[in-house]
């Protein structure tokens, strides 16, 4: 079993969809229960972001994409804590 697969079975509800987008800084995103991860980053990175989007499912309800929200901020600040927190654990 991978490490992504490690992640899919702790979250059966979602599905984690590998998608192509050539930009750097675009590493995944959740819509609904589809969780989508750019296969361009390296194996580490959908790990992260694996972890990330799920802690968004987990934690937060309604509309994240406006970045200039203080609200949206916070949830990824919240987000990207814990999915390094989360890898920490199952990766050391």
């Amino acid at each position: 079993m991978t490490d992504l697969e490690k992640i899919e079975d702790m979250y059966p509800q979602l599905k984690f969809w590998g998608i192509e987008v050539n930009n750097p800084h675009y590493h995944g995103c959740i819509v609904g229960t589809d969780v989508y991860i750019n296969t361009l980053q390296d194996d580490i990175d959908w790990l992260k972001t694996a972890l990330h989007e799920a802690s968004h499912y987990e934690n937060d309800r309604g509309n994240l994409t406006n970045a200039r929200l203080v609200e949206v901020l916070r949830a990824e600040g919240y987000a990207d804590r814990q999915s390094i927190r989360s890898f920490n654990i199952m990766f050391g």
